[in-house]
């Protein structure tokens, strides 16, 4: 009798033991992490950001990021600022204060987005700013979905924090609320080419609504070939063909990441003309075509078969390419593609 009411008292206390180890605390899936700070918080405790966090005091736009957002910010690294010739915060001071605000409002977006939001292998996808013009967002497709904004590439991408999201960009992104003629006209690096443009009756479209996109040559590649100003004065419209200018005009927008997107393929990085992701006839002069093989200009011959490349050339240096403007977009080319000569109508 009594050993069944000492087994009996152990089954009893065995029950609540196992009953008191099945307990959990209910799982909340999905719940904020209260641990996370908000993006100025984040940005002003982050050695990597310490001029991004100084241009965002002297503008008033800290407080803001700490405020309920929801943002996405694109912080520029402190080395994209010093390879602007910016080192120490002391130099935003020497910035006009509006302009510098318009900057940084041009990096944050207004809304909480992720890489996943861009479709892959897309380019130039709007996201409004604070600016209230958008940036482009631009994924490949390749093994690392390589993310860029307004061609600039994305170094770390998905910070999650309290009010949004946080990408490191390599670049100081820029827009320049201006078109692409007034643009030119305003830079003395330009001003042998401009006159070309304005020559050969090319110019004036670039104040146009476009989209644009103009392979601008520095007077260097003239003088380099020792064309001066005088020398495009003097030449004679009629008697050259279009190409000799139209070359570095597309009548599309494309950042230089934007070729690499749409080139790529299985991550070998091969580029050949007749797989360029821009090739087309050049207007008015469509026995030729002008395009982008990477990174590079060229003109060949319309017609497919086995003509070679007239000529190639390079675009850079990198703070002079991706340059966005209202009516498109401004990259610098290195060399001439086309030689006075060789667009010259013969009798």
């Amino acid at each position: 009798m009594m050993m069944k009411q000492y087994s009996l008292k152990f089954m009893v206390f065995l029950l609540l033991v196992l009953n008191l180890a099945c307990k959990h605390e209910r799982v909340v899936l999905f719940a904020p992490n209260l641990n996370l700070r908000p993006a100025g918080e984040f940005i002003n405790n982050n050695y990597e950001f310490k001029l991004f966090n100084a241009a965002l005091k002297i503008t008033g736009l800290s407080e803001v990021l700490n405020g309920p957002g929801p943002f996405t910010v694109f912080a520029p690294s402190d080395l994209a600022f010093n390879n602007m010739g910016i080192r120490t915060p002391a130099d935003f001071q020497k910035m006009n204060l509006d302009s510098l605000r318009d900057v940084m409002k041009y990096h944050i977006v207004v809304q909480r987005m992720s890489s996943m939001d861009v479709a892959k292998k897309t380019v130039d996808n709007p996201f409004n700013t604070l600016l209230g013009h958008p940036v482009l967002l631009s994924l490949g497709n390749d093994i690392d979905y390589d993310f860029y904004i307004n061609g600039s590439k994305i170094i770390r991408k998905d910070i999650d924090l309290a009010n949004g999201t946080l990408n490191t960009v390599d670049k100081v992104i820029k827009y320049q609320p201006v078109t692409v003629k007034k643009y030119l006209e305003s830079q003395e690096r330009y001003r042998i080419f401009t006159a070309a443009l304005k020559k050969f009756g090319l110019l004036d479209q670039l104040d146009t609504q476009g989209p644009w996109t103009v392979l601008a040559l520095p007077n260097s590649a003239f003088e380099k070939l020792s064309i001066s100003k005088d020398d495009i004065e003097k030449l004679n419209p009629a008697s050259f063909k279009t190409r000799l200018f139209g070359t570095y005009i597309f009548k599309l927008q494309f950042f230089r990441s934007d070729l690499l997107i749409l080139t790529k393929s299985g991550g070998s990085g091969g580029y050949d003309p007749s797989g360029a992701a821009v090739r087309v006839p050049i207007p008015g002069d469509e026995e030729y075509s002008h395009g982008m093989a990477g990174y590079n200009l060229f003109v060949i011959k319309t017609e497919y078969g086995n003509d070679p490349i007239v000529r190639e050339t390079t675009t850079g240096p990198a703070d002079r390419i991706d340059l966005l403007f209202k009516n498109g977009i401004i990259h610098e080319a290195g060399e001439l593609v086309i030689y006075p000569e060789e667009a010259f109508i013969r009798p």
